[in-house]
């Protein structure tokens, strides 16, 4: 599933939403109000090559519930994009798969700062910075403010936004469902729902 338009301006925002919760929406929210953009995707990595130890629960249950947390949102799509290319997933050559397939449509990357941080580990990394706008949210990293502003600057297609930092994690998230704490106010509600209705992350 992919958005509407095939000619506009898109942000790709990658994870594994496992799950997906209110601060990733808010980012989501910001970065198309703030970055001048038509839609949203919010792509949903089946396996990621930096977590490839994590457990995660399946493909199809993260991507329903990235759809139910949308669903009211004219402008944010879910994307399976990923489910159907080679695994682990690379953000490079997903990049490569959705320019070949809509060649209309300009493609931006929303990245939080600590993964920007680490972006050089990335495979191809420099085609991703040459061929895209970052689009870049706060998060609590250890590096100063100065060696993260003169990062930043390497290349003009990154634009570093004053976004919230939600400090809401998916892993703070899994541990309450499974010691059977409230979590209320950190998910959609038709979220919490479908987590309940699967048993899932118990």
């Amino acid at each position: 599933m992919t958005g509407h338009t095939k000619t506009g301006k898109v942000g790709l925002y990658f994870g594994s939403f496992n799950p997906i919760h209110l601060g990733h929406l808010i980012i989501a929210n910001h970065m198309l109000i703030r970055a001048d953009l038509d839609e949203i995707w919010i792509v949903v990595t089946p396996s990621s090559p930096f977590k490839l130890n994590t457990e995660m629960i399946a493909e199809q249950h993260r991507l329903q519930m990235v759809k139910l947390a949308v669903s009211e949102n004219p402008s944010i799509f879910a994307s399976d994009v990923e489910f159907n290319l080679d695994r682990p997933s690379y953000t490079v050559d997903t990049l490569s798969f959705l320019r070949e397939k809509f060649p209309q449509i300009v493609f931006s990357v929303i990245l939080g700062e600590d993964n920007y941080q680490n972006l050089h580990k990335w495979k191809n990394h420099s085609e991703i910075i040459d061929r895209h706008r970052l689009l870049i949210y706060p998060r609590r990293i250890s590096s100063s403010p100065v060696a993260r502003e003169d990062n930043m600057e390497h290349s003009k297609a990154v634009l570093y936004t004053k976004a919230p930092m939600i400090e809401i994690s998916s892993t703070y998230i899994r541990e309450a469902i499974l010691n059977q704490q409230d979590v209320q106010y950190l998910l959609p509600d038709p979220v919490i729902s479908y987590i309940g209705n699967n048993h899932l992350y118990e």
